[in-house]
């Protein structure tokens, strides 16, 4: 029964830490959509040279970057303990 503690906590970090960043990235889409409905005639801008939508696409890869590293980190935490 023991041996099948540690896979089991080490899925269970994964599975959540893949769920905070899906939930995350989905607010960030609804910041980034909300944004896009009220610039309806032009792209935003960025002060005023860089389009904000780069900027969601960087703090969509931070999220997926942060949150898959920190879950495989707790996820090799669990097997070790």
């Amino acid at each position: 029964m023991k041996a099948l503690l540690k896979p089991l906590r080490a899925a269970v970090f994964l599975i959540t830490h893949t769920a905070l960043a899906c939930l995350v990235i989905l607010c960030v889409f609804g910041v980034e959509r909300l944004i896009a409905y009220l610039w309806k005639e032009s792209t935003p801008l960025l002060v005023g040279l860089i389009p904000l939508r780069y900027l969601f696409d960087a703090i969509d890869i931070g999220v997926i970057v942060i949150f898959g590293v920190r879950g495989i980190l707790a996820a090799y935490r669990a097997f070790e303990d």
